[in-house]
C-alpha cells in the first residue's frame, strides 16, 4: 500500500462530519461543549468456514497516523495502519443489512448469505456520538464474487486469522476494542465453530 502527497489542507465542509458547539448551564456556571456529528456505521465479524479463520481488513487510517506522529515515538515503524472488522458508513438509503453486505463485497470480496445481528454500540461520547451496528456472518469460497480491496481510492488488504492464532495476532496490531469484543463474543456464542 502506498500513498503520495499526504498533506493537511484547509477544512471547509464535509459530507461525513459536522462540528457542533452547544452551550448550557451547570451548577450555576456557563459551559460549552464541542463535538462532531458523524454518520452511523455497520461492522461485520466474518468467519470463513473452509479456512477456519476470521476475515479482517487492514488499511491506512489518517486520523490514527496523525495521532501517532503527534503523540507517540515510532522511529521508522509503519504507522497509521489498522486491522479491523469489515465496516462501512450508513450513508445510503438502504437497510443496515444491505449496507453490511455491500461492505463485505467491496472490502473483502465475499457476499454473505445471512447476517446475524450481535448488538448496537454507541461510541465517542465526549467527541461525537455515533451508533455502530455489529453483525456476524459465515462465508465460504462459494460466496466469493470479487477480490475486494475497497472502492474510491481505498487500499484494503484482506487478512485471514485462524481462531487459535487470534490472541497472539492481536498482540502485534493496534488495539481495537471492537475486534477484541467480537472475538470474545464468538468464543462464547459460536463454540460449535471451533470445538
Amino acid at each position: 500500500m502506498a500513498f503520495k502527497n499526504l498533506k493537511e489542507i484547509l477544512f471547509d465542509h464535509s459530507e461525513y462530519i459536522k462540528p457542533k458547539r452547544f452551550s448550557y448551564e451547570s451548577n450555576d456556571r456557563y459551559c460549552t461543549w464541542d463535538f462532531i456529528e458523524a454518520k452511523d456505521s455497520v461492522s461485520i465479524l466474518l468467519y470463513h468456514q473452509e479456512f477456519k479463520s476470521f476475515v479482517f481488513v487492514r488499511q491506512f487510517r489518517i486520523p490514527l497516523w496523525y495521532h501517532q506522529i503527534h503523540h507517540e515515538s515510532y522511529q521508522g515503524k509503519e504507522i497509521g495502519y489498522t486491522v479491523e472488522l469489515c465496516s462501512g458508513l450508513v450513508d445510503k438509503n438502504l437497510s443496515l443489512e444491505q449496507i453490511a453486505k455491500e461492505e463485505c463485497v467491496e472490502e473483502v470480496g465475499y457476499c454473505p448469505k445471512k447476517l446475524e445481528k450481535i448488538k448496537d454500540f454507541y461510541t465517542g461520547f465526549g467527541s461525537g456520538v455515533s451508533k455502530q451496528s455489529l453483525y456476524f456472518a459465515t462465508i465460504n469460497e462459494n460466496d466469493k464474487i470479487s477480490d475486494g480491496g475497497g472502492i474510491d481510492g481505498e487500499q484494503i488488504e484482506v487478512i485471514f486469522v485462524k481462531i487459535e492464532e487470534y490472541e497472539k495476532f492481536s498482540q502485534d496490531i493496534i488495539c481495537n476494542p471492537l475486534l477484541d469484543f467480537s472475538y470474545l463474543w464468538f468464543l462464547k456464542e459460536k463454540k460449535d465453530f471451533y470445538l
